[in-house]
């Protein structure tokens, strides 16, 4: 049977961070991922970078310090502390990639689909059996390894349409009559935006939390319900939880410093969503008191932290 230290289900965000911190280390890796190319998926692709995580080129980002809000067809426009980056997921996944292709200890295998999880050991397609000392689950919010540790989900969808073409402006919109707590935006890319007509794509969104670590085995990102039910940000949580995952087993004394930090700020966003699901006749009202505190820098701190 092939063995491992660190066998990584999953090659988005979460898996490739836990992977690049592992590089050059002591520890064999596989990094397993179901699909041929590493990096695609529905995704609006905005990213708040915690410092010391990814340097970004400029030229994979659009970035924006300032955001418009439409409520009802009012207009409001508030300047963030911290910029919000807009990346195109396949050329992320290729740039994480190409951050562990030079460390010899990592074996990344696309096409390689984990059918089910025993004992010690993954089974992939073919009856192929591979036995690991760590397994971090980073398979997104249809999780392999979080249906083997038999924990429930809470699931939101995202919905979007492809729109080929630039805009300049990023601007989220509101409308509790047919939206309720959602909300809609529209995220200008380098050669398209992700809006409102063309081309639909959608994905699910795991936001029930359970904690990363259950003995040798851990999750990370939408495996691990690390995405913000209120926003539906996910891919800061995939890198800060892999990151976090991968110092853990490398010192087993570190005590996921970077993780506790997310869950203050997603604990936070969701108690204000709380609000506005339980008062569904005040939305509008709590919609323009909300926008108000948000142009407030110690609210924009309050609310999403430092990054």
């Amino acid at each position: 049977m092939e063995s491992y230290d660190v066998v990584i289900v999953g090659a988005g965000p979460a898996g490739l961070r836990c992977a690049e911190v592992l590089g050059s280390t002591a520890f064999s890796v596989l990094l397993l991922d179901r699909k041929s190319a590493v990096g695609s998926k529905a995704c609006a692709g905005g990213l708040r970078l915690p410092d010391g995580y990814l340097t970004l080129p400029d030229s994979m980002t659009s970035t924006f310090e300032r955001h418009h809000f439409i409520l009802n067809g009012g207009k409001y426009s508030i300047h963030l502390r911290n910029p919000l980056h807009i990346i195109d997921r396949p050329d992320l996944g290729r740039y994480q990639l190409d951050l562990i292709k030079r460390h010899g200890n990592i074996t990344v295998e696309t096409g390689a689909f984990v059918k089910h999880i025993d004992s010690n050991c993954v089974v992939l397609n073919k009856e192929r059996r591979i036995r690991f000392t760590y397994l971090v689950g980073a398979d997104g919010s249809n999780s392999v390894v979080r249906r083997y540790l038999g924990l429930a989900n809470k699931i939101y969808v995202g919905i979007q349409y492809i729109i080929p073409g630039t805009c300049d402006d990023l601007v989220w919109f509101f409308n509790p009559h047919l939206l309720g707590s959602g909300y809609g935006w529209v995220f200008p890319h380098k050669t398209f935006v992700s809006a409102g007509a063309a081309k639909l794509e959608g994905a699910p969104v795991n936001c029930l939390y359970r904690g990363v670590k259950f003995n040798n085995i851990f999750l990370t990102g939408d495996a691990a319900g690390l995405a913000s039910a209120c926003t539906g940000e996910g891919m800061v949580y995939a890198l800060t939880s892999g990151d976090d995952v991968a110092r853990h087993i490398l010192d087993n004394t570190y005590s996921f410093e970077g993780i506790k930090k997310m869950i203050r700020y997603k604990k936070r966003q969701e108690r204000i969503l709380y609000i506005f699901d339980r008062l569904p006749r005040f939305q509008s009202s709590l919609f323009k008191v909300f926008i108000s505190l948000l142009k407030l820098p110690a609210f924009q701190k309050y609310y999403s932290g430092d990054f």
